[in-house]
This record gives C-alpha cells, structure tokens and sequence, in this order.
C-alpha cells in the first residue's frame, strides 16, 4: 500500500516540471537562449521538409526516366476490311 501512495505523489508531483519549462523567461540571456533554441527547431523541421521534397523528386524523376528508356508498347494488329 505505500508503494501505491508513493506512486500517486509522484504522478502528482510530474506535472510540476512542465509548468516550470512554460513560464517566462527570466533574464534577456534565458530568452536569447530560448529563442536560438527556437531557430534550431526550425531549422531541423525545414531541413527535413527538403530532405523529403528531395527524395520525393528523385523518385519521380526515376520513374520518368524507367519510363521513357523503354520501348514504345506496340499497335494493336488492324482488323482486315473487306
């Protein structure tokens, strides 16, 4: 039964760390901070947007190219007409 209480405090007690991680920063060199941090997300999130632009070209430019290197489909064969 203590080991229950114990984890009932601590689920309690877990939120309290993302209030803190919310809160205004406190001097302009936690905001710098936070905001370079901010640029650095950015970033990664742009880079891995081009990065799958990128492979999503490179396999439409494949296709095109598997398509047009092979040899036209042949007519079909002309009934006879009489």
């Amino acid at each position: 039964m203590r080991a229950h209480s114990l984890l009932i405090l601590a689920a309690m007690a877990a939120p309290l760390p993302a209030l803190a991680q919310n809160q205004a920063p406190v001097n302009r060199a936690q905001q710098r901070v936070e905001g370079i941090n901010r640029s650095i997300e950015s970033s990664g999130e742009i880079r891995g947007i081009q990065q799958q632009n990128r492979f999503e070209t490179n396999q439409l430019q494949g296709q095109i190219q598997r398509q047009q290197s092979l040899p036209p489909a042949p007519l079909p064969p002309l009934g006879v007409r009489r």
